[in-house]
Formats: C-alpha cells, sequence, structure tokens
C-alpha cells in the first residue's frame, strides 16, 4: 500500500483556486463535531462494511448477490430498477443477469487497484474516478440506466476510506456550498469527478482549518445529517 502526505499536503495550486467554499459558507468545529458524532445508521452500516471487508471478491454468486442487492436496496438504488423490465422476476435478474455480469468482469482488478491508496489525495483522485467510471459502465451494461450513484456506494463499502458516496441530495448540497469545477481528468464521468473533486477540497480544508480528517463517511454526514449542507 501507497503511502502519501496528508491531504492538505497533496492540493494542486490550480483546483485550489478553481474551487472554493461560497461566501457565508463557514464550517464551525460544531459542524465537524456533528459529522463524527456516531449515527443512528451505524449498526446498518457497519454490517454492509463487514459483508464487503469479509466477502470482498467478485467469484461467488451467493457473495455477489449478496452484495449488489443488500447496499442497492439499502440506499435506494437498487440495480434491478432497469430501463426496460422484461418479464423475468427480479430474482431471476439478480440469478441470470446481475450476478453472471459482474463475476465476468475485471471488478477484482480495479477494487485491488484502488486500495493501492491509504487516503484521497490528488494521485489517488484519478484512479478512483477511472475505477467508479468503469464500474459505473458495468452496471450501465446491466440495467441500462445511468447507476452513477449505485457505482459509489458500491464501491464505498468495498474501499470506504477512498470513494466517496454520491447521490443527488449530496451532490446538491456540495453546490450550495462548495463552487467551481476542478481539471479535466480523462475517462471518468463527469458528474462524479466534480463531484469527488469538490469533497477532496472539503476535506483539505477542514484539515488545514481544524485539524480533522474527516472520512467520506463522515464528509455524507456533514453534507445529509448536520444540516450545515442545507443552510
Amino acid at each position: 500500500m501507497r503511502t502519501h502526505a496528508r491531504a492538505s499536503d497533496s492540493r494542486s495550486e490550480r483546483q485550489a483556486r478553481a474551487i472554493r467554499l461560497k461566501r457565508g459558507a463557514r464550517l464551525s468545529t460544531a459542524d465537524i463535531q456533528a459529522a463524527r458524532a456516531p449515527s443512528p445508521w451505524r449498526v446498518g452500516n457497519d454490517a454492509l462494511y463487514k459483508l464487503c471487508s469479509e466477502r470482498p471478491g467478485h467469484t461467488d454468486e451467493a457473495e455477489v448477490i449478496a452484495k449488489i442487492w443488500l447496499i442497492g436496496r439499502s440506499y435506494a438504488s437498487a440495480i434491478e430498477r432497469r430501463k426496460k423490465k422484461k418479464s423475468e422476476k427480479s430474482d431471476d435478474f439478480y440469478v441470470n443477469t446481475v450476478a453472471p455480469a459482474i463475476m465476468r468482469s475485471s471488478i477484482d482488478t480495479w477494487i485491488t487497484e484502488a486500495k493501492q491508496y491509504e487516503m484521497p489525495c490528488e494521485e489517488s483522485l484519478a484512479t478512483l474516478l477511472r475505477v467508479h467510471r468503469k464500474t459505473t459502465r458495468l452496471f450501465w451494461t446491466i440495467s441500462r440506466l445511468e447507476k452513477r450513484s449505485l457505482a459509489s456506494k458500491y464501491l464505498h463499502f468495498h474501499v470506504p476510506h477512498l470513494f466517496y458516496i454520491y447521490d443527488t441530495r449530496a451532490a446538491n448540497a456540495l453546490r450550495r456550498k462548495v463552487r467551481g469545477a476542478g481539471k479535466q481528468i480523462a475517462q471518468t464521468d463527469n458528474e462524479y469527478r466534480k463531484f469527488a473533486q469538490k469533497c477532496l477540497y472539503l476535506q483539505q480544508r477542514i484539515e488545514e482549518r481544524h485539524r480533522v480528517s474527516l472520512t467520506p463517511r463522515e464528509l455524507d454526514n456533514l453534507l445529509l445529517r448536520t444540516g450545515w449542507g442545507a443552510r
């Protein structure tokens, strides 16, 4: 596993100029503490983290189905929500379509590539974005729908220290507080790229100003649970 300097040391000058907090979007110590406080959803989330930690691979049909089914259903982004539903039942869809497609893919290689990094930084960002795009495309081949959110959540539970949790609520909260856009990165999903770059900026700023390193999960709490993202 590679070791990198603190996130605050890795920010490029170009991105620092491009992305910044909007005027009046102040972060208090209370906001940071609230983001790090125990969540009422922690037991359920811990069960998903444990599932992916103990069964990280994608070679066993039952394990693949359990992970994609439980994460998708728990986070309102189920893969069976697809463009054209045939007469095939949901259970059959998982067995006949979802699991075989994931097992044939190179998702284990992609996740292993992401795991070499210890934390989000400029170098790891390009890798996590490309892994996310590959996973989004994989889920598109299964559902024929954009599964940007599901891909971020699925990858997060496999590599929780690296992948940011994307959904429209979190993205909207971030837009209300952070302005600008980072540099283009080839072979990435543009919407998730902009979201992840802003998340990285926010992590770095919090570390610089408050000497606290928020995890992607705690950053999600900041955006959705503390009220900071809605103010």
